[in-house]
């Protein structure tokens, strides 16, 4: 039984083409037609079946993820440690060059977490290679103030996972 099947059909000719996509299933519908100015019987009918389309990327985005995930497994744990007071409602982000570090982002860059004595940590496994970041302060009214001077850099080494730290000291503003 086609019901539980979706095939879309498509006629294929040399200049604008006639489209027609539809369900088999009983809920609905859906046709897209646009004009075809030549004769239907030279043109190639192709028949695609979405469900096994969508399996085989569903089956894909699965390897894709799990190798991610073995990858970020590998990689080495990068600690940042700040020391600083902040006010109310204020708090420290990491913003960084690579994508664990927001690609310089300060909205997607993530959170340092505050502990007793106001220390500031975060810790992410990051990629490989030499990434130039900085912390920033994140305003109650949802601001952002980027510390003065230049860039940090973080040297992640390549090989075997390892624990690296981070102290970040002397955070200026203007």
């Amino acid at each position: 039984m086609l019901a539980h099947h979706q095939r879309a059909f498509c006629l294929r000719a040399k200049g604008p083409r006639h489209i027609c996509i539809r369900r088999n299933a009983s809920v609905s519908s859906q046709v897209i037609t646009t004009t075809i100015q030549e004769p239907i019987s030279s043109a190639v009918a192709v028949e695609i079946d979405v469900e096994a389309l969508q399996k085989r990327l569903e089956a894909r985005a699965k390897a894709m993820i799990q190798l991610e995930e073995q990858e970020v497994a590998s990689r080495t744990k990068v600690k940042f440690v700040l020391k600083q007071q902040v006010g109310l409602g204020e708090c420290w982000k990491v913003v960084g060059m690579c994508p664990e570090l927001g690609s310089m982002l300060p909205e997607v860059a993530p959170y340092m977490h505050w502990s007793n004595g106001d220390v500031w940590t975060y810790e992410a496994k990051i990629r490989p290679g030499n990434f130039e970041f900085k912390v920033v302060l994140r305003k109650p009214d949802g601001q952002y103030l980027w510390e003065d001077g230049k860039k940090r850099i973080v040297e992640v080494p390549f090989g075997e996972p390892a624990e690296k730290m981070v102290q970040i000291t002397d955070v200026k503003f203007k």
